[in-house]
């Protein structure tokens, strides 16, 4: 079977692959902390002007208290940048 681009791994010309709800899905910022939204906004600020040196800081910082919910975040505002 060939993939279709824009669709799941393995999808096929007659429907997606995979189970249902386990897609991507925007997450959005609530009940994230806001010092934690506030240090994705500056990741995401460090990867548009292409400063390493302040996304390898940033992260260092982000990892100590992020969660799941906090990295998809980060993963949403990266992509919407582009």
């Amino acid at each position: 079977m060939t993939a279709v681009p824009g669709t799941p791994a393995g999808a096929g010309p007659g429907g997606a692959a995979g189970p249902v709800g386990l897609g991507w899905a925007p997450t959005g910022s609530a009940g994230i902390d806001p010092s934690v939204r506030k240090t994705i906004e500056k990741i995401v600020r460090a990867v548009h002007d292409g400063n390493d040196a302040a996304i390898r800081t940033l992260l260092t910082d982000l990892a100590a208290v992020a969660d799941a919910a906090a990295l998809l975040y980060l993963r949403e505002r990266l992509y919407a940048t582009q």
